[in-house]
């Protein structure tokens, strides 16, 4: 075996082995973090409605494009080739789902600035009904911006009878290269995450410094409690979403610039290999979202487990639990009752 089939060999075991590893803990995060952030103790939250959207829409892009990417690159079966259909919404959706996520990462650190702020004006806008509100705009706009995606997506068949789901206009593909994974995967994320974590970790420490043991004991509310770790879990991601993309962003526009020049067997294997394993890593963005916030917060850890408790908790305890607080509830008022009517004879 040559060189450059031994390294072609271990870009397809590594997308076997490797990505079936991520994918499927990547499926058990994203419905474990759904399930946490729906729970009742984070609905009133509005960085937690951001966070519950995010993974909601990595959960999508992990279902669309990692499982493409494994049954493509892994065991050579291309279902985007075999329907038209499929090789255009399989693209569209995936590309909505991953800007819709890192959205909503911009859009939780924005939250933590606006929380951490003095102004009442500022606080109003952490709101949970206006993070709906936003969240369904932002998803409305990037499936309106993705649009040339079910347009030119389109099967070309190779020279060698080989088969692939391409773009087909250089306008979007120039477009694809510098606007939406340079610029909406990597610069403005990186740019507004840094700029308003940085402002919310300033306005922290202005309000610790004013707040030097005001009372002999401070009492630190559980409410206090939930968004200091909150903002902790946000920047361990903004942290890791952004080591994580800057690979991806340069080897695509490395790929464009260079699509063009003549190559040997053996450079094309080099490339493949580091394109395989940047782009695994990149879908770490969207896999790792519920280890770092299990890893980083007491409180998340807890409610993720009281949340996993309740899901398999047996409908017969749960009504069973419902009738015995009903029945004591219904005894209370017939004591009661029953008590007044006594007093009312006695006077």
């Amino acid at each position: 075996m040559s060189t450059a089939q031994t390294l072609n060999y271990i870009s397809q075991k590594l997308n076997i082995y490797l990505g079936l590893f991520m994918f499927i803990f990547g499926i058990i995060g994203g419905l474990w973090n759904i399930l946490t952030f729906r729970h009742y103790s984070l609905r009133s939250n509005s960085c937690c409605t951001y966070m519950l959207i995010g993974s909601i829409a990595s959960l999508i892009q992990i279902m669309f494009g990692l499982s493409d990417q494994i049954s493509n690159e892994g065991f050579d079966i291309h279902w985007s080739v075999t329907s038209i259909a499929w090789c255009k919404i399989r693209y569209y959706i995936a590309e909505c789902a991953s800007l819709t996520a890192l959205s909503c990462l911009v859009l939780s650190a924005v939250d933590r600035f606006f929380s951490t702020c003095r102004q009442i004006k500022w606080r109003h806008l952490n709101s949970v009904n206006t993070a709906r509100q936003i969240c369904i705009y932002i998803i409305i706009f990037w499936m309106l911006v993705t649009i040339p995606i079910l347009i030119y997506e389109k099967r070309i068949e190779l020279s060698s009878g080989k088969r692939l789901c391409v773009n087909s206009s250089i306008i979007w593909l120039k477009m694809t290269t510098y606007f939406l994974n340079l610029c909406c995967h990597g610069i403005f994320p990186w740019f507004f995450m840094s700029l308003f974590g940085l402002f919310a970790l300033k306005n922290l420490r202005q309000y610790h410094r004013q707040r030097v043991n005001p009372l002999p004991i401070v009492v630190v509310t559980r409410m206090a409690r939930l968004d200091h770790q909150l903002t902790s879990m946000l920047f361990l991601q903004i942290i890791y979403s952004i080591i994580s993309s800057i690979p991806y962003c340069v080897e695509d526009i490395y790929s464009n610039l260079t699509q063009t020049t003549m190559k040997t067997l053996y450079r094309q294997a080099q490339e493949n290999l580091a394109h395989q394993i940047i782009r695994l890593a990149f879908y770490l963005n969207y896999i790792s979202l519920f280890y770092v916030n299990y890893l980083s917060s007491p409180i998340f850890r807890r409610i993720s487990k009281k949340a996993l408790r309740n899901l398999f908790k047996r409908k017969n305890d749960v009504s069973r639990d419902i009738t015995v607080i009903n029945h004591q509830t219904y005894s209370k008022r017939k004591n009661l009752k029953i008590s007044t009517i006594y007093g009312t004879t006695h006077m």
